[in-house]
């Protein structure tokens, strides 16, 4: 794509165009994706760690300095997120540089307050799930209760694989303003 194009696109996308941005995110989905997937090494937690990624894409875009290249702005996003991913994955052994350097991130327990808190959260989140659209309930429950890839999830709802990418990148941007409020 050119670079004028791209900026058009993004230009539209910033102003919460719903078309440019799955334009968007069709784009450069495979580049982020396996990105992340080339240190998770894990093809579920990449999908998620990608969604999530988009997700603060979009709600970030606003910030995008037009004089840096897109992609390098949206892997720097991808990496942070990535790593938020692995830090709430105490279990992961991951190298982010190469195979001679790993760390470990340690277990924190939950403090009986924080317990009290995760589960009060977790009330509130399935409430903000039985209250989205029929549409982005039926992925969420899919992708996250049953923890179906997004390629199952497809064949099972009869969408393409970019309509359950967006269907789930709508449902968690609607959880997260819901959760937030």
């Amino acid at each position: 794509m050119k670079a004028s194009n791209l900026q058009s696109l993004i230009q539209e996308a910033k102003k919460g165009k719903q078309a440019a941005q799955t334009a968007l995110m069709n784009l450069f989905w495979d580049k982020i994706y396996f990105f992340i997937l080339s240190r998770i090494k894990n093809e579920t937690d990449a999908e998620d760690i990608t969604i999530r990624t988009f997700t603060k894409i979009f709600r970030k875009l606003k910030l995008y300095n037009e004089d840096f290249d897109f992609h390098t702005w949206a892997r720097a996003i991808a990496y942070n997120t990535m790593i938020d991913h692995i830090r709430s994955k105490p279990e992961l052994n991951v190298s982010l540089d190469n195979e001679l350097s790993t760390f470990e991130i340690e277990a924190a327990v939950p403090s009986p307050e924080q317990h009290f808190i995760i589960k009060q959260d977790n009330k509130k989140l399935m409430t903000a799930i039985q209250n989205l659209p029929e549409i982005y309930k039926k992925v969420i429950e899919l992708r996250f209760l049953e923890e179906k890839t997004y390629k199952d999830i497809a064949k099972e709802l009869n969408l393409t694989m970019s309509n359950v990418k967006v269907r789930i990148l709508r449902a968690r941007n609607l959880l997260e303003d819901y959760m937030n409020d």
